[in-house]
């Protein structure tokens, strides 16, 4: 597995989503099995949605909590805010910019960080500003850096005074996975001794209202928000939305060692896919396969070393079979625990992979795993192979943390504790 040195490590991670952004509290849900309902969303009753649960995070992101001042703030739309909490979380535990390591002083680092789209509620202010002026003179002139693909990338760097390069990777649902693999390999290539890497996701009617137009939404369950995200469970009906972002600090291990940062888990490998099969949102067992393989592969390791997969699982009825008859001929006879986080968090879209890497590696160090909930009655194909639905302790070693988006996009990582 070559030099320990240069393993890239986790010294940092922050998560935002619908329990908060204290990973102590999220933790302690995640441990004992317990998750906080979602909530009815005035804006999807207002608009007649089949679905009107969200999950959202109400923590305060005004310029005074960032700590930013209005020359930055009027750039900066709800995701990059929210992504801009996480990251201060993150960089807080890390003490990045505390260091005196030569290049931490001059704070090259990368940032590889996403998100969907740009900012949507820019695009309808600049709509409903045209609409009522036929005025190209009345649009504000700092909504291009708000509805930009890149706009949380550009913002991060510029709040934080990065000089290390920075972009962002969009990927569907699997894009923060992307983005930690990609920043990691920034890394391992020698490009960058460091980087912060995540993903966010934030509400807004257009992204809610296309979603629910296609019948991904479960809006089988309005009357009853605590149980609307169920993966595996056999009446499961469709995915849950909800705003979230997170992000980690990825450093070379002999960097991270030498400052004295605290290791939370190493990026063993990873690996990427597409299904190839001409189908634009229905999953392929055999591209998830590819992606699991080639992680493996990447991490030099076997299917006998995993000991746990949080997978992509959504609560979709085609997804969350599709994962598991790939895992089943991944890992052969052995059943291998897994379980899916989004029954806590809904799915948060492009800050899905990176959310799932971080509880994935609390699990590690903490030596736990998180149980699905509302798993039951459980899918009748998975009675032989069924996933994790009460709490328990286990000593694992190495985890998969699996995200696959539409247009048959696949991303794999493998993790441990140390």
């Amino acid at each position: 597995m070559g030099d320990s040195r240069d393993d890239v490590v986790v010294t940092g991670v922050g998560v935002c989503c619908n329990m908060g952004d204290d990973l102590r509290v999220i933790e302690q849900h995640l441990r004992a099995g317990t998750n906080l309902p979602f909530e009815r969303w005035p804006v999807a009753l207002s608009l007649a949605a089949r679905c009107q649960v969200i999950g959202q995070y109400r923590g305060d992101v005004s310029d005074a909590a960032l700590g930013i001042n209005k020359k930055l703030a009027r750039f900066m739309g709800r995701g990059s805010r929210v992504l801009l909490k996480a990251a201060q979380n993150a960089l807080s535990q890390s003490a990045l910019f505390e260091s005196a390591l030569p290049h931490l002083a001059r704070r090259e680092v990368a940032i590889v960080v996403g998100s969907g789209t740009g900012d949507v509620e820019t695009h309808v202010e600049v709509r409903r500003k045209l609409d009522e002026t036929s005025d190209a003179k009345k649009v504000s002139p700092t909504v291009i850096p708000k509805l930009m693909a890149s706009t949380v990338s550009a913002n991060l760097v510029n709040v934080l005074r990065t000089t290390g390069p920075s972009f962002t990777a969009t990927a569907a649902c699997a894009g923060g996975a992307y983005n930690v693999l990609l920043a990691s390999s920034l890394i391992k290539s020698g490009h960058v001794r460091a980087a912060l890497a995540g993903g966010v996701e934030v509400c807004d009617s257009h992204f809610f209202a296309g979603f629910d137009a296609m019948g991904a939404y479960n809006g089988r369950d309005n009357e009853s928000p605590e149980r609307a995200s169920r993966p595996y469970a056999a009446d499961r009906a469709g995915f849950i939305f909800s705003e979230g972002s997170g992000a980690v600090v990825l450093e070379r291990r002999d960097d991270a060692e030498q400052r004295g940062a605290p290791i939370l888990g190493v990026i063993r490998g990873f690996g990427m896919s597409s299904d190839g099969q001409g189908e634009m949102v229905a999953p392929a067992a055999t591209g998830a396969l590819q992606s699991m393989k080639s992680a493996l592969t990447h991490a030099g390791l076997t299917p006998a070393d995993i000991g746990y997969v949080n997978t992509h699982g959504t609560s979709t009825p085609l997804g969350d079979v599709s994962e598991v008859r790939a895992m089943r001929e991944l890992f052969g006879t052995r059943h291998v625990p897994y379980s899916s986080t989004k029954g806590y968090t809904g799915h948060t879209i492009s800050a899905a992979g990176v959310v799932e890497a971080i509880f994935t590696m609390m699990m590690l160090r903490g030596k736990w795993l998180a149980p699905s909930v509302n798993a039951t009655p459980l899918d009748p194909e998975l009675a032989d192979y069924p996933p994790l639905t009460e709490p328990g302790n286990s000593d694992v070693r190495y985890a998969i943390s699996n995200s696959f988006g539409f247009g048959g996009t696949n991303a794999t990582l493998v993790l441990s504790a140390d």
